[in-house]
């Protein structure tokens, strides 16, 4: 009987990190959720326990270097080792100019997605290079490789696109793998809020998307469960875009001229 392989999802208390969880679990890993929201990250752990998984919850703050130490350490008195890291941890931004930008979320977005990405493969690089494998997953963004009027959220996704190649080169030669996945409009309870209060029009997305549809939580996860799996042995470094063809059809259909 092969050894059950252990997975941790930041984030994993809501959309796209809970769809993480849910997946890894539905494989057959252990799992380990860490969210700052205590109360639906139990919630979550619980419900995959229910369903037969080896799941459990441990609360984090990632923008805070102490508390990542202690969650890291919490980890590992529980696992002996962890096999896949999943960086879903983050906080959205609405469309804001830059001259209106409040510096305060800028700096509060950073400190979650950028420098709270960089202290979690940080602390779990350290003990996954020095074990010789395990693979970490990073969450980019359409914004990482198109302009967006988010100001602090669209160049912070830029910037993890570049640290995840950077991790990639370093801990590759021992033989863990660095990648990232770049969800499109992606339909979670956030965006839906963000759609029920008017900050997002969904026509707006669905007009320039080839597949006429937002992304469902579950497909990005299924992109994840690839990335942490023997079948991506060999890919390291890359930034795969989920986003049901976004990327494509807004160039295309704003090309200067179109077929007839």
């Amino acid at each position: 009987m092969s050894e059950i392989r252990t997975a941790v999802v930041t984030g994993g208390a809501s959309g796209i990190g809970e769809a993480c969880a849910e997946r890894f679990a539905d494989g057959g890993w252990r799992v380990v959720i860490g969210d700052i929201n205590v109360e639906r990250g139990e919630a979550v752990a619980a419900r995959l326990r229910a369903r037969g998984a080896d799941a459990r919850f441990l609360a984090v703050d990632v923008s805070k270097e102490a508390a990542v130490a202690d969650f890291t350490d919490a980890v590992y008195a529980a696992v002996e080792r962890v096999d896949a890291l999943v960086n879903s941890g983050g906080l959205l931004q609405n469309a804001v100019r830059v001259t209106e930008l409040d510096i305060g979320e800028f700096d509060r977005l950073w400190a979650v997605n950028v420098r709270g990405t960089m202290l979690v493969d940080q602390a779990f690089g350290r003990r996954m290079t020095a074990a010789g494998q395990g693979s970490i997953v990073n969450m980019c963004s359409l914004t990482t490789f198109r302009a967006s009027p988010q100001p602090a959220y669209a160049p912070g996704k830029a910037a993890l696109k570049s640290m995840t190649e950077t991790m990639a080169a370093e801990f590759g030669p021992s033989g863990v793998r660095v990648n990232a996945v770049a969800p499109g409009y992606t339909l979670t309870p956030a965006m839906q809020e963000r759609i029920d209060s008017g900050a997002r029009d969904p026509k707006a997305v669905l007009d320039k998307t080839a597949l006429r549809r937002f992304v469902a939580p579950r497909e990005v996860a299924e992109v994840v469960f690839f990335l942490a799996s023997d079948a991506a042995s060999a890919v390291t470094g890359a930034t795969i875009p989920i986003d049901c063809g976004w990327l494509a059809y807004s160039a295309y259909a704003a090309y200067a001229s179109q077929p007839g």
